[in-house]
């Protein structure tokens, strides 16, 4: 799988006679996971502003103090584009009315990648099994104590055996 990308470029547009910031921002996940997301997840939200017109949530990465006042207010405004699957891989386009609302732009496009990333991390889960295991749990240190307890109470291990359809039964 080819590690995700986003390409940002930046310039100074000549737009109806008048020169403006623009931003344009497109992923590149490889033709692989392009096909999965366009098949099945083009209309999935990857940034609407009305989530974040409170605040961010812990642990997003914190804006730069000069561009934060400025984010601040993006997000209020209704001139504050939604970020789509759609958008992101076919390549968003922002004028902005300020080098400050490029910059503001720039970071909730990251935050929107960063959200894809995500999306394509569980695409790429579809059709698989995972295992989740808490946060500072130790799954070797509990499977030794349990064999040991079980050995100490008389208990054997259940043997496990495929049964019908690939599902384990208890032998």
């Amino acid at each position: 799988m080819q590690t995700p990308k986003l390409h940002i470029r930046k310039a100074m547009l000549d737009i109806q006679n008048k020169v403006r910031p623009c931003i344009q921002v497109q992923a590149d996940v490889g033709s692989a996971m392009k096909e999965k997301l366009e098949t099945q997840f083009l209309t999935v939200n990857l940034f609407k502003r009305s989530s974040y017109a409170s605040g961010w949530p812990e642990g997003v990465p914190v804006p730069n103090p000069a561009v934060a006042p400025h984010l601040a207010n993006f997000v209020k405004n209704d001139a504050c584009p939604e970020v789509t699957v759609k958008t992101i891989l076919a390549g968003q386009m922002h004028q902005a009315s300020s080098i400050w609302e490029l910059m503001a732009f720039e970071y909730i496009a990251q935050r929107a990648f960063d959200n894809l990333v995500e999306l394509c991390r569980t695409v790429a889960e579809l059709g698989t099994e995972t295992t989740y295991l808490a946060p500072g749990s130790d799954a070797l240190a509990f499977s030794v104590d349990h064999m040991i307890e079980a050995a100490a109470a008389g208990e054997l291990p259940v043997a496990i055996s495929p049964g019908p359809e690939g599902l384990a039964d208890a032998a």
